[in-house]
């Protein structure tokens, strides 16, 4: 007599199989939810890149007080090695470049954390050392008029009122169509991996989207600054460079 065994139903092939139809709910909610948190992590990102370019402007700001304590209280210098000298806010001398790295013991010092220069060449003999701030002390100004709505005082000595301005975020652009736009709402502005942008006309900062930046100050105090709340200054010698701080 043979002996019958009762064996478990298994289950059908596809019972427990996704359908298309719910394959294709389950991918919409995950880019829902990418979409969502995404921006937030970006922003958030955003803020602590402004918390640390804060940080590296006090250090930038202290170090300048420290080489003016040894140099009769001037500040470090700002203009380049043409003749006569030529100043642009998103350079420095080689001399003011050295004693700030010097002093502060990062070679870092002047590099904004939302700036990237790619490919950008930073040094040259004659015009000084790329950096990733407009630094403001020992301007070239004497080829700017007398007044004017983006003319402003560019300190030269610590003695000076400690409002005027020494150091601010590159919001940056020329006629030539050079742009620099280090915070947007989620970061910097970038082309080719690069901060340095050439657009075919001059494009404004807060025409990209710049939410503001930073701005130091002689007496060592930084604040942020809303776009909306900055003007417009000259940002070089020659004729058609500007900044907001």
């Amino acid at each position: 007599m043979s002996a019958c065994f009762n064996s478990p139903s298994l289950p059908k092939r596809n019972e427990f199989a996704f359908t298309l139809i719910e394959l294709l709910v389950v991918i919409a909610i995950i880019a829902i939810l990418a979409a969502l948190l995404l921006p937030a992590l970006s922003s958030a990102k955003e803020k602590a890149k402004r918390a640390a370019d804060k940080s590296n402007m006090r250090q930038t700001i202290l170090a300048a007080h420290m080489y003016g304590n040894e140099n009769r209280d001037s500040v470090p210098p700002g203009q380049d090695s043409q003749t006569p000298p030529q100043w642009h806010a998103v350079r420095i001398s080689h001399v003011g470049f050295t004693n700030l790295v010097r002093y502060t013991g990062n070679e870092k010092i002047l590099d904004c954390p939302n700036i990237r220069f790619g490919t950008q060449a930073r040094s040259n003999a004659l015009y000084g050392y790329l950096i990733g701030y407009n630094y403001l002390g020992g301007a070239v100004d004497s080829s700017w008029p007398s007044t004017g709505p983006d003319i402003w005082r560019s300190p030269k000595k610590l003695t000076e009122a400690g409002t005027n301005v020494i150091l601010a975020d590159a919001n940056h652009w020329g006629n030539d169509g050079f742009t620099i736009v280090p915070h947007t709402k989620n970061g910097p502005v970038l082309q080719n991996g690069s901060s340095f942008i050439r657009y075919g006309t001059a494009t404004t900062p807060k025409q990209v989207g710049a939410a503001g930046g930073n701005v130091g100050f002689l007496d060592g105090s930084v604040i942020w600054k809303q776009m909306q709340k900055m003007r417009t200054n000259r940002a070089s010698s020659y004729v058609y460079y500007f900044g907001n701080w």
